[in-house]
């Protein structure tokens, strides 16, 4: 038995190693999935969505972040790249990181199915923490907010992806300082809980704090990682899974004015490459009194 368990591959012995932590990752992503699939009845009872979203959201931080450190970098995806450059699959290498890889895993499958959004309003722990520090400061009184006017943000929305090319470009000559140009992402001193060199410690605050003034400033316009999951949602038929919308959602600017990523276009278009899958526009969509569309209907109704 000794014997067999040197002879296997060295995977294996890892995956083996963190088998109740994968399986309470993988059951934390089935759920998620499950959730979306079946959100349609839960969105109807109101703030229940957000409640939940609040604990997935918690899980995400603390144990996906802090715990197993399953938190993706532009790295990762270089690596990939530079293999597939020099006609390799090295699977038992991506292997060696079990919880990279299952996170991999999801974000193609939700990526095709829902956009980019399920990863990073939901899923990515640094992102997470981000989202519950805007919670956080939302409650308390008088405090200054400031967003970008749209000609900027429309236009800073695209920096994102500059980064992420220009990151991968120089990673396919110098794979070295593309790993210097990554620390534009503050993941690696979010995992190591700021255990690390001063400069990284005041990039990561001055960051994270800049992001809580104006709303998760660094995922909507800097995150590489971000942009390399955005992308397929550039495709029209990329989400496969849409976003419903009305007719009147392009003259009504109620769910525009929720959006605090400010996703949805002045025509009522959802913009799924910048959608982070907060769902309140779609807690909107089934709201009688909230959403004109229904509200409209009821007033025909009585008529």
């Amino acid at each position: 038995m000794e014997e067999n368990f040197k002879e296997a591959p060295l995977y294996l012995i890892m995956w083996g190693q963190h088998a109740v932590a994968l399986s309470f990752f993988g059951l934390y992503l089935i759920s998620l999935i499950t959730l979306l699939l079946f959100k349609a009845s839960i969105l109807k009872k109101g703030s229940l969505i957000k409640v939940i979203r609040y604990v997935f959201l918690l899980i995400a931080f603390v144990f996906i972040g802090l715990v197993i450190k399953a938190q993706p970098t532009s790295t990762n995806i270089a690596i990939m790249i530079g293999s597939l450059k020099d006609l390799q699959f090295p699977l038992d290498l991506y292997l060696m990181e079990p919880f990279i890889f299952i996170t991999f895993i999801f974000m193609a499958i939700t990526t095709i199915l829902w956009g980019r959004g399920v990863f990073c309003g939901w899923v990515c722990p640094y992102g997470a923490m981000l989202e519950l520090l805007n919670s956080i400061y939302d409650l308390i009184p008088n405090r200054p907010r400031f967003s970008l006017p749209e000609k900027i943000h429309s236009k800073l929305i695209y920096l994102k992806y500059i980064i992420f090319i220009g990151i991968i470009g120089i990673s396919l000559y110098s794979f070295m300082l593309s790993e210097y140009l990554t620390e534009i992402e503050p993941f690696k001193t979010f995992v190591l809980k700021l255990n690390r060199e001063w400069y990284f410690v005041g990039y990561f605050l001055i960051l994270t704090i800049l992001s809580v003034l104006i709303y998760r400033f660094f995922c909507l316009y800097i995150c590489p990682m971000g942009a390399s999951i955005a992308m397929p949602s550039l495709l029209k038929w990329i989400p496969l899974i849409k976003i419903k919308r009305y007719d009147l959602c392009g003259k009504c600017n109620i769910c525009k004015k929720d959006c605090a990523s400010n996703s949805i276009a002045q025509n009522g278009k959802i913009i799924e490459s910048e959608c982070l899958y907060c769902l309140e526009c779609q807690k909107n969509y089934q709201d009688s009194n909230r959403c004109t569309e229904l509200i409209k209907r009821k007033k025909s109704a009585q008529k």
